[in-house]
């Protein structure tokens, strides 16, 4: 995916190349025209990589990185370098010349390809936690670039924080999956890891409720809770969401059997006051540790 998005933008980062200097015509008389026409090997390591054949890439894009120093296409090789390491499986060194990229490029959208690159070797080395943070940096950053999927970044974050051990985190970003992409590629994948949705039949939760309101302090929470029956709101309870380290308290109601009773019961108490938000849930709790 990210090189075939690489050469979506290529005439763009190619147009950058050729305007630098053009506000001075005598500059642009001096500039090696031949160092600003696009090496032919960067599109031929592209191709290979894209037909599986990154060992060719690597092997092309060496010689071309060694005898051409110079070249303002260096930022463009090291990234493809970074990409054919990482499809041969050698991502610590896939991550150095990610890493050349960004330090040399001054172009956002390949220092966007070069930091999902990053992000993804620290995926496959099982640093799940740095992978999760630079995700993140990508979500935030470049969450407008057309180079990079926003769904494909948010999908990597939750599952990065799903193995980090941070499955409520994994959960909420599966869900930004699954509300903003629903028709997506990643969609479908991000129901079955959803540690709610994945388990149901179908990839259905079992019944839905509506979350009223969250607490850091249990005591507060089991005290609303009580208000909420006081008040005649069925099957109250209180559920506990770890957010990395820190604990929050959730309280639910009510117990509906398809998502369409659970909107009118949302209509309903939003017409009392409250701003729910509709949740899907067990009707048995899944066993601990149950992915």
């Amino acid at each position: 995916m990210t090189i075939r998005r690489l050469l979506l933008v290529l005439p763009i980062l190619t147009c950058l190349l050729l305007a630098t200097g053009c506000g001075d015509k005598k500059t642009a008389q001096a500039v090696n025209q031949e160092a600003l026409v696009r090496p032919a090997v960067l599109a031929q390591a592209a191709d290979s990589i894209r037909a599986n054949k990154p060992g060719e890439a690597e092997a092309m894009l060496q010689g071309w990185i060694d005898a051409n120093a110079e070249s303002p296409y260096q930022p463009e090789a090291h990234y493809l370098m970074g990409q054919s390491l990482f499809h041969q499986g050698r991502y610590e060194e896939a991550k150095r010349h990610h890493d050349r990229c960004l330090d040399e490029s001054k172009d956002k959208t390949l220092k966007a390809l070069a930091h999902l690159g990053r992000a993804d070797c620290n995926f496959e080395l099982q640093n799940y936690q740095k992978a999760s943070r630079q995700y993140h940096w990508l979500e935030e950053v470049y969450r407008d670039d057309p180079a990079v999927a926003h769904d494909e970044v948010l999908f990597k974050l939750g599952m990065s924080a799903k193995l980090a051990g941070f499955p409520e985190t994994g959960d909420y970003w599966f869900k930004k999956v699954i509300e903003l992409y629903a028709t997506g590629r990643y969609a479908e994948e991000a129901r079955r890891q959803h540690s709610w949705l994945g388990n149901g039949e179908n990839g259905e939760p079992r019944y839905y409720s509506l979350e009223v309101a969250q607490f850091s302090d249990e005591a507060k929470a089991l005290e609303e809770a009580d208000i909420y029956r006081q008040k005649g709101y069925a099957e109250v309870r209180i559920e506990t969401i770890k957010n990395y380290d820190t604990p929050r308290y959730a309280i639910h109601v009510g117990k509906f059997a398809n998502r369409n009773d659970a909107i009118k019961a949302k209509e309903d108490a939003e017409l009392a006051g409250l701003q729910p938000e509709i949740r899907p849930s067990w009707l048995i709790p899944p066993k601990p540790g149950r992915n």
